[in-house]
């Protein structure tokens, strides 16, 4: 009997990771499970990794529990090395952004910074928030970069994201709506829309580029999330959210359509509390399985 419930977990986890989103148009999206990253190019081993950020050929993983980063590349798909970056200026890394030029923007969640690094992980800067109206402290909780690397910051105790160009200087801000719980992270997509995630309403809003007002963008996520951490945008308009309570992904398309994915477990393929994902131009899907120490890689399937 053991034997045959064991099979039927390996069918129904199969089937949730090849399931088509027929609702998201004419190109079906499916993923199977590639292969899980545990460890750095020495053998140490990730601890709670809440951070991804990758493009074509690198990836960068925020290891938070051990206080560090560790940087691949990514050679035909495939993860290669694992170099360990520590410093003295990121001591808590929970998000992390790669802009164009391959520079990392790394929130560290203790000191409440956002650190600039060089694409070989040397410190340059920390963002200043100079110019920017300030009413308080400014606590950033979510770090994203729009197509012309300009740096969007969630700043959960003004209730509100700030935006810097390239060059670091402040250009704007954009208020958080006027009713909401708590906004847990924020994902621009190449054009400058913005989108904003609510983990206590289970809600999506979004507003487009150079406006103040955040709408919802689909009353029924309340219906399919349970405490969602963690949003990204891919090229295709896409949202994908990690919904960490239920070890699952929602994928909301640009016509509303709303599919969950993966599911909660210790087994690869499966999730404990995700965090931060990332999707590259490949299509290529990593998370940050905060839970289980690991990043999983995610393929595809035409």
């Amino acid at each position: 009997m053991r034997g045959i419930y064991t099979m039927n977990r390996y069918v129904i986890l199969m089937i949730m990771l090849l399931l088509p989103l027929h609702a998201f148009g004419a190109d079906e999206i499916r993923f199977k499970h590639d292969r899980s990253l545990y460890a750095d190019d020495k053998g140490v081993g990730l601890k709670q990794p809440e951070g991804v950020a990758c493009s074509k050929d690198r990836l960068a993983i925020a290891d938070t529990g051990n206080g560090r980063l560790v940087l691949y590349s990514l050679q035909a798909g495939e993860p290669k090395g694992g170099t360990e970056i520590k410093l003295p200026q990121v001591i808590y890394p929970v998000r992390v952004a790669m802009s164009s030029k391959g520079d990392l923007f790394v929130l560290d969640e203790r000191q409440r910074k956002v650190a600039r690094l060089s694409p070989d992980g040397a410190f340059k800067q920390y963002v200043e928030t100079a110019g920017a109206p300030t009413e308080g402290m400014v606590v950033p909780a979510g770090i994203s970069l729009d197509g012309n690397d300009n740096l969007y910051l969630l700043d959960s105790l003004g209730g509100r994201v700030l935006v810097f160009g390239d060059d670091g200087k402040y250009q704007r801000q954009m208020v958080f709506p006027k009713v909401y719980g708590f906004i847990s992270d924020l994902a621009v997509n190449s054009k400058g829309t913005v989108f904003l995630v609510d983990s206590v309403k289970h809600e999506v809003y979004s507003t487009a580029t150079n406006t103040q007002a955040f709408q919802p963008i689909n009353e029924k996520l309340k219906d399919n999330m349970n405490f969602a951490s963690n949003i990204t945008v891919d090229d295709k308009g896409l949202l994908y959210i990690t919904d960490q309570n239920s070890g699952s992904i929602v994928v909301v398309g640009q016509d509303g359509a709303i599919r969950r994915l993966f599911s909660m477990g210790w087994n690869e393929g499966t999730l404990r509390y995700p965090a931060q994902l990332c999707i590259n131009t490949d299509g290529d899907l990593f998370v940050a399985d905060r839970a289980n120490n690991r990043v999983q890689l995610f393929k595809p399937l035409k």
